[in-house]
């Protein structure tokens, strides 16, 4: 018996949305397009993930989001290493953040773009992303989500360049935003059923999904209070 076509079954679903990361993210990086580039990967990445969450299918909308962000990720940090004075067009500030996440690892500063030195873009950050993407659909947790990876990935290239070795990847992309991406990723594909899916009846939708939210706003706290703790001491070079 023939079964059913399946959407989120097709090897090509992932295919395209792994090409239109390379395209919102490589080409918008290579041009400079600070701008441009979190909107396009917001949008497109968007309709991928609702294409999944509509069905029901939350496997499906967690795997083609997380797909997305290693793959925008690594785009950026291998650009990074060949071409950083392109890519840090691509970010508003680039240049003065790479200067003080330079000095945050040598001098032991503190940590740019974090809760301690932008409490109020950090706060904004955490609404967007979690009652942000209830009221949204996850367009606006995606909003965060994207720009969020995209900085780390920026981040992380900019050191290993300084560092000089892949292997220190473990260092260049700390802890907490590994976390905070995992967490808030996973929080955004649960949060966006509400809206796509049951009509904002969030009883049927907490029964039924508490413990994945549980589990990603678990996740997503511990970056936050990692992102909080261990910078201070997230110092490995002689």
């Amino acid at each position: 018996m023939k079964r059913d076509y399946q959407l989120t079954r097709d090897p090509v679903f992932y295919l395209m949305a792994a090409f239109f990361a390379f395209l919102t993210t490589g080409l918008s990086a290579v041009l400079g397009q600070f701008r441009f580039m979190p909107i396009s990967q917001t949008l497109v990445l968007t309709i991928f993930m609702a294409l999944a969450v509509r069905r029901r299918d939350l496997r499906a909308g967690l795997t083609v989001v997380f797909l997305w962000l290693a793959l925008s990720m690594t785009i950026l940090i291998g650009l990074m290493l060949v071409a950083p004075a392109q890519v840090e067009r691509a970010f508003a500030d680039g240049f003065m953040h790479r200067a003080q996440l330079s000095e945050w690892y040598f001098a032991r500063t503190p940590l740019p773009a974090s809760f301690t030195t932008q409490p109020v873009p950090s706060l904004l950050e955490i609404i967007g992303v979690t009652l942000g993407t209830l009221v949204s659909g996850g367009v606006i947790g995606l909003w965060y989500v994207v720009r969020m990876a995209n900085l780390a990935a920026f981040s992380a290239g900019h050191l290993l360049s300084i560092l000089g070795n892949p292997l220190l990847i473990v260092v260049a992309l700390p802890i907490w935003s590994i976390l905070q991406l995992i967490g808030a990723g996973g929080w955004v594909v649960v949060g966006a059923e509400p809206l796509l899916v049951d009509r904002f009846a969030l009883g049927a939708w907490l029964r039924r999904r508490w413990r994945p939210l549980l589990v990603f706003g678990a996740l997503y706290t511990a970056g936050l209070l990692a992102e909080w703790l261990l910078p201070a001491i997230w110092h490995f070079h002689s």
